[in-house]
């Protein structure tokens, strides 16, 4: 009798605990090969994955890092430009050296654009005309997540990092007519709002996010959702959790934050190292300061004055709950 000729048959999946795993049999005879086929290799877009249909997939090297040029340096509709190739170059030039630690196996970078972090509505209103200071970032595009980079003002990293697979989208969606803000929804149903891209940009993102989604959706994590890495180990941080279980690095945290910026004019600003954006806020806060004890001390020296003593005690009590709510929100993983 003769040999029993090879025979293959994939099967779909195998769930061993929560992951769902592709398998192949290899029927040789009487013996049975059983291949494991990793999650991240079969669901996640391969680093040469095309973006535009009109456009082979180009993959170059730039200062150590990955990079797609025909994604990188075209608009939405896939047409080569050179004032897209220029920003885009110029943004991660400066975060090469980080971005070198940060990527995965086989991810490559698609596109580089800045916007604002979510800013609350009294965020916003307190700290004025700032923002634009206090919430820019970089949101780098692969082939696999999507990275929010704090940066300064200067372009350079603000040692923070906010990582999100194209599995855990459920939505990209991109408003507004001259600078657009773009929602991200996620599967554990979370939303945040990036604003202030520019248009050409917003455009980009959604034509990026049209090709990938669809690509990725087998290929969610036990997050479903956004997570901070740490900035040393780029190993995933939990949340109001102050030292990173990987590396043991320290951060900041909220208590501290409030308690100074309720005793110390600006001291918020200073703790989280705006000292520039903090002077302006620590002269007004004195100054208010200084009134309110005024009126307390002729509050308390004549009871004619008391009306005045009850609206200095209102508006620093106001004061106060402007400055806990305004540093409600977790506070991002900065070196202690």
């Amino acid at each position: 009798m003769g040999k029993t000729p090879p025979i293959w048959y994939q099967q779909n999946s195998l769930l061993l605990g929560q992951a769902s795993l592709p398998l192949i049999f290899f029927f040789t005879g009487s013996y049975v090969t059983l291949w494991i086929i990793p999650h991240s290799e079969v669901n996640v877009p391969a680093a040469d994955f095309r973006i535009h249909e009109n456009l082979l997939a180009r993959t170059e090297m730039l200062d150590g890092v990955s990079i797609r040029s025909d994604v990188l340096s075209t608009d939405d509709n896939g047409e080569q430009k050179e004032s897209v190739q220029k920003r885009t170059r110029k943004i991660l030039q400066k975060l090469c050296p980080v971005l070198q630690r940060i990527l995965l196996p086989g991810e490559t970078i698609l596109y580089a654009m800045t916007a604002r972090s979510p800013l609350s509505i009294l965020e916003q209103v307190t700290a004025a005309w700032w923002t634009a200071l206090l919430a820019a970032c970089v949101v780098v595009v692969t082939n696999k997540r999507l990275l929010f980079l704090p940066v300064k003002r200067d372009g350079n990293w603000r040692e923070s990092v906010r990582a999100v697979h194209w599995g855990d989208l459920e939505e990209v969606k991109a408003k507004g007519l001259l600078v657009r803000n773009v929602t991200f929804k996620f599967k554990n149903g979370a939303k945040s709002t990036y604003t202030n891209f520019r248009r050409a940009d917003a455009k980009k993102l959604a034509a990026i996010a049209s090709a990938l989604l669809p690509a990725s959706s087998g290929e969610q994590t036990s997050a479903h959702g956004p997570v901070q890495l740490c900035p040393d180990c780029c190993g995933v941080l939990t949340e109001r959790q102050y030292s990173c279980v990987g590396c043991g690095l320290t951060f900041k945290n909220e208590k501290t934050m409030v308690l100074r910026s309720i005793f110390l004019p600006a001291g918020g600003y200073f703790y989280t190292g705006h000292p520039l954006i903090a002077i302006l806020p620590a002269i007004v806060e004195t100054i208010f300061l200084v009134d309110v004890l005024v009126i307390l001390s002729a509050g308390l020296a004549s009871p004619k004055a008391a009306p005045d003593l009850f609206a200095a005690l209102l508006g620093l009590g106001i004061f106060l709950a402007l400055e806990n709510g305004h540093h409600n929100s977790p506070l991002p993983p900065l070196r202690s």
